[in-house]
C-alpha cells in the first residue's frame, strides 16, 4: 500500500484504508475501486492523499509521478494562451501559473480526459452563439446610443429589512419577521448557518436562532448579496451562464474571505460579499446592451484581453463602472461599492486592502477555473495591492489546496448543488 497526493489519484485505483471527509463523512471503503464520482467527492471534501493498493510500490509511484509530469508540462503549454496578461516571471504569476497548470493536470488524470480532444474541442467557455449575441431584437440603435442605462431595484423584502438593520431598536425577531416573508430568503438563510462554513454544533431550524447566531453585521452584508443575486434572476440564459458566473463570484468571495483570516484591518464576511458581488454590473450589460455584451466577449477571447479591456474598447467602460453605478443607486455601504469599483484597478493603499484582496481573489478564481483552456483571460496583477496585503505566494498555495472544499459548500447554500456523494 502506498500513500499517494490527491492530485494523483486515477479513477481505477483500489482504496487500501477508509477515506473519510473533515467532518467524518465516509467517501470510499478500504477495497473501494474508486470511480471520477469518488475523486469529485474527495476534493470537494478537502482530501490531500489516499492510501492505495499496490503491489509494486516504488513502481507504481515512479509511474505516477512520471504520468503528472509529462500531463502537467502539457497543460503548461495549453494554458499560456489564457495566462497572456499575468506576469508569469514575478513570483505570484509564477505561482498562480503553476498551481493552474497543477490543478488541470490533477483535473485531467483524476477524471481520464485526454488532452488531445481536449485542445481540439476548446471553446468559448460561457460564450453563447453569435447569431443570439448580435440579435438586432434583443438590442436596438436607440438604445446603444442613449446613454441612458435604467438600473435595476432591489425587491421590496430586502429594502424593508436593511431598513430594519440599520434602526438603532431592531430585534432578532423583528428581523426573523420580515426574513420569513421570503421563502427563498429563508431556506437560503438556513442552509448558510447550518453549513460547515459557520459550524453550528446543532440544527438551527428558526429564523429567530439564524438570526441570533449570524448576528446583524454579518447579516447585513448576506442580506445585500442574496438582494443582488435575486436582482438578476431573470437574466436570458442564452444570453449567460448564470451558473457559472455565479461559480466565478462564490468562487471570488471565498478566496477573498480565505485571505482576509491573514490580512490585517480586513473584515471576512465584507469582502466575501465583495467578491460576490465583483462583476455584477457585467448583468447590467448584458440586460439592456446585449449585443454589444457580446462584441465585448468575443474580443476578450478572440484577442486574449482581459473582459474589462474588451468592455472599455467596446463601450468607452467596463462593467466595474456599471457596477460603482449600480451599488451606488442601491445605497450600498461605500466600502463594498469600492471593492466593486475597483477590483480590476486597486490603488494599493493600506486602507484598501479589501479592495486589494477581492483584486487578487479575482485573479486567482479566473486562473484556476474549470474548464482550465477555455475558460477566460486571466486579468493582470496589481503590484501594489499585492504588497498592500502582506501576503507571501505560501499562502496562495495553502488555498489552493483547502479552498475547494468551502467553495463547494458556499455554491450549496446558494445555488442548490450540494457535492456529489461517493457511491
Amino acid at each position: 500500500m502506498i500513500t499517494i497526493s490527491i492530485e494523483e489519484v486515477r479513477h481505477g485505483m483500489v482504496v487500501g484504508r477508509d477515506v473519510t471527509g473533515q467532518n467524518g463523512d465516509l467517501l470510499a471503503a478500504s477495497g473501494a475501486t474508486l470511480s471520477e464520482m469518488h475523486l469529485r467527492a474527495m476534493r470537494a471534501y478537502g482530501v490531500r492523499s489516499v492510501d492505495i493498493v499496490s503491489d509494486d510500490p516504488e513502481s507504481e509511484i515512479a509511474e505516477l509521478a512520471a504520468l503528472f509530469a509529462t500531463t502537467e508540462a502539457r497543460c503548461r503549454q495549453m494554458l499560456l494562451p489564457r495566462f497572456a496578461a499575468l506576469d508569469k516571471t514575478s513570483p505570484f504569476g509564477e505561482t498562480v501559473f503553476a498551481l493552474a497548470a497543477r490543478r488541470a493536470a490533477a483535473r485531467v488524470l483524476a477524471d481520464g480526459l485526454d488532452l488531445d480532444t481536449l485542445q481540439e474541442t476548446a471553446v468559448l467557455s460561457g460564450t453563447s452563439p453569435e447569431h443570439t449575441l448580435f440579435d438586432m431584437q434583443a438590442c436596438n440603435p436607440a438604445s446603444l446610443v442613449s446613454g441612458d442605462v435604467e438600473l435595476v431595484t432591489l425587491p421590496e423584502v430586502y429594502v424593508r429589512l436593511l431598513e430594519a438593520l440599520h434602526a438603532e431598536n431592531s430585534s432578532a425577531m423583528e428581523l426573523a419577521a420580515i426574513i420569513g416573508r421570503d421563502p427563498s430568503l429563508t431556506a437560503k438563510l438556513l442552509k448558510l448557518v447550518n453549513s460547515p462554513y459557520y459550524g453550528a454544533r446543532a440544527a438551527i431550524d428558526t429564523i429567530n436562532r439564524a438570526v441570533s447566531m449570524v448576528g446583524q453585521k454579518e447579516l447585513t452584508t448576506l442580506v445585500l448579496g442574496l438582494a443582488a443575486l435575486s436582482a438578476f434572476s431573470d437574466i436570458p440564459t442564452k444570453l449567460c451562464d448564470m451558473r457559472t458566473f455565479w461559480s466565478h463570484a462564490a468562487t471570488c468571495g471565498v478566496y477573498a474571505s480565505l485571505l482576509a483570516a491573514t490580512c490585517p484591518d480586513t473584515a471576512q464576511d465584507r469582502v466575501f460579499v465583495g467578491g460576490l458581488l465583483h462583476d455584477i454590473g457585467q448583468l447590467v450589460i448584458l440586460r439592456k446592451l446585449p449585443a454589444a455584451a457580446g462584441r465585448a466577449l468575443l474580443l476578450s477571447r478572440i484577442e486574449n484581453l482581459p473582459l474589462h479591456d474588451a468592455e472599455t474598447a467596446v463601450l468607452g467602460f467596463d462593467h466595474a463602472a456599471v457596477g460603482q453605478a449600480l451599488l451606488t443607486s442601491w445605497h450600498f455601504p461605500p466600502s463594498l461599492t469600492a471593492m466593486v469599483a475597483n477590483h480590476h484597478h486597486p490603488d494599493g493603499q493600506p486602507q484598501s486592502r479589501e479592495t486589494a484582496l477581492v483584486h487578487i481573489a479575482d485573479i486567482l478564481a479566473t486562473a484556476w477555473a474549470w474548464p482550465a483552456f477555455s475558460g477566460a483571460p486571466v486579468p493582470a496583477l496589481d503590484e501594489a495591492a499585492w504588497q498592500s496585503v502582506g501576503l507571501s505566494e505560501s499562502a496562495l498555495t495553502d488555498l489552493a489546496a483547502t479552498a475547494d472544499a468551502r467553495v463547494e459548500e458556499i455554491e450549496s447554500v446558494f445555488f442548490n448543488a450540494p457535492p456529489t456523494p461517493a457511491q
